[in-house]
């Protein structure tokens, strides 16, 4: 924890901020020169105040709205009341007692700041470990005026809770403007319909960083549901979060799981797209959905109908980017019918490297490791592994449906069934699609484990075919492929997977345990697999 560093705060005197634990530490890493951000040693971005910033200081349990807000002596009491000492395009921190909470929402947040550097920001202080925390029924915690300029503001360190008794549409955070610079940071949002959502209008928003929160529990019994759902964007940072189980809740009539609602969903209409480092977990249909394309790495996707889905099926879409150092693993399901690990689409100039994809859940059909459909140009699929992602006979390392490729390598990867008789790789259109050095483990019935349009063949047929160079079958070098989420939640004194994501949605500002982290866990499991860690 650090106490904010003034400077300059000409509204607020040094004496009355130097004992102040604001609810602030500072740090993040984006994906361009527009994402550029200032990061502590910790990892939490940094926020200064300007000469002129105005603090508005707020606590439920002992403001009053007769005061100034200017110190936390002269605290206010509703943020309706801290909203209207705020002021438009200047550089103000709103800052709400940490521990306390409010029944009430910011409404239409339409205040932006000067610039990236001089945001308007909303936050907390105090000692308590607790978030301050907004709890609403059928409203928005928090939402931009639809299609306004609304820029340069950070949310940070707050918890937004649901109160729905019924089917109630609200929402946590609900961004629908033109613009840029959100940041979000160190919240835990949970229990709404779509816990964040930023769709920008008109020409669009650009750079929006979603880091380091607690994404949970979001669900609807008449509609989609997403924990993050993105649109219209230029440059997009998700990285560190925490997303679990968002889009169904089977204690709700008719909020059950299907495939309309997702942990995340990334639109068609969001480019320059950076998905890194985070837990994604039992979400209804996918862990993540990167419908234009990204950089996804060093994520952990444990237990979703499908895992990372890559692209869209859409003549006009083409998906670029890299999916690397990914660990996907399976486990109890929302539903029964999944178990697609990296599923592909519409692919140009993409690279497919290092991931792990093992222990398949026990679904009843589209068990399938890999998947490649639509199109495909230069794209390198290599180094990856996959292992045990079959239930019984049924399953697929790599199943491919582009009918248009070029250049498209497979080159150096393990597909090591759990079990034998177990198909290695269906290719329906085999033109144009080379591999090489591949190793295949543990296959029996050789008849039947590849197959290149309608014909089944063995291994030594399959390298004969003029696009194989020499795949092999051998054993591997694995140090032990039977870590999962669950062995790493041992080795760490936990009871099972379920208790360490309960432990992981823990994490916090006050709470930041790096073990329980996807980095963490991913290069563990890795490891297994004789990979070397990130």
């Amino acid at each position: 924890m650090t106490t904010l560093q003034t400077k300059h705060a000409a509204n607020t005197p040094k004496r009355l901020l130097a004992g102040v634990a604001l609810g602030l530490l500072v740090a993040a890493g984006l994906p361009s020169a527009a994402h550029a951000q200032t990061y502590n040693s910790a990892g939490w971005t940094i926020l200064q105040p300007a000469e002129d910033t105005r603090f508005v200081f707020v606590s439920s349990s002992q403001g009053d709205d007769r005061n100034s807000g200017r110190s936390p002596a002269q605290a206010v009491k509703t943020i309706a009341r801290a909203k209207q000492a705020m002021r438009d395009g200047k550089p103000d921190w709103m800052l709400l007692r940490r521990g306390d909470t409010w029944n009430e929402s910011f409404g239409v947040w339409n205040l932006s700041g000067r610039s990236v550097n001089e945001r308007v920001v909303i936050a907390s202080f105090g000692e308590s470990d607790e978030r301050p925390k907004i709890v609403v029924t059928d409203e928005s915690v928090i939402g931009s005026p639809y299609q306004q300029d609304v820029s340069h503001v950070a949310i940070v360190g707050l918890h937004m809770e649901a109160n729905r008794p019924g089917a109630s549409a609200s929402r946590g955070i609900r961004w629908l403007s033109t613009g840029k610079d959100l940041l979000i940071e160190d919240c835990l949002i949970d229990g709404f319909k779509d816990n964040i959502t930023v769709e920008g209008q008109g020409d669009g928003f650009s750079n929006v960083a979603i880091r380091r929160n607690i994404i949970v529990d979001s669900w609807s019994s008449d509609g989609h549901s997403q924990g993050i759902f993105l649109n219209n964007i230029v440059g997009a940072l998700m990285e560190e979060n925490v997303i679990d189980h968002n889009g169904w809740n089977d204690n709700i009539p008719d909020a059950g799981a299907n495939t309309f609602k997702q942990n995340v969903y990334v639109q068609r209409g969001v480019r320059e797209v950076i998905f890194r480092g985070n837990i994604t977990s039992r979400a209804a249909a996918a862990g993540v959905q990167l419908r234009s394309g990204a950089i996804a790495e060093n994520n952990l996707i444990y237990a979703n109908p499908m895992g990372l889905r890559f692209g869209y099926p859409d003549d006009d879409n083409i998906s670029t980017g890299a999916i690397r150092n990914n660990v996907v693993l399976g486990g109890p399901l929302s539903r029964y019918d999944g178990g697609i690990g990296i599923w592909t689409e519409r692919l140009e100039d993409v690279e497919v490297t290092g991931n792990v994809i093992a222990h398949a859940p026990a679904g009843d059909s589209d068990i399938i490791a890999f998947t490649l459909g639509g199109f495909a140009r230069n794209v390198l699929f290599e180094g990856n592994v996959t292992y045990g992602w079959n239930t019984g006979d049924t399953g697929i390392s790599l199943k491919t449906s582009s009918d248009v490729n070029s250049n498209v390598i497979f080159r150096g990867n393990i597909w090591a069934p759990g079990t034998a008789d177990f198909k290695v790789v269906y290719l329906r259109h085999p033109e144009n699609i080379q591999f090489d050095s591949n190793t295949i483990v543990n296959i029996g019935t050789q008849d039947r484990v590849f197959r290149a349009a309608d014909q089944t063949m063995t291994l030594s047929d399959w390298n004969n075919l003029p696009n194989v160079g020499t795949d092999r079958l051998q054993s591997p070098t694995f140090v032990d492929p039977s870590r999962d989420l669950g062995a790493y939640a041992r080795e760490l004194g936990f009871a099972d997977e379920t208790a360490f994501l309960n432990a992981a949605r823990q994490l916090s500002r006050r709470n930041w345990r790096p073990e329980l982290t996807a980095a963490a866990a991913a290069d563990w499991i890795r490891a297994g697999y004789a990979l070397s860690p990130n």
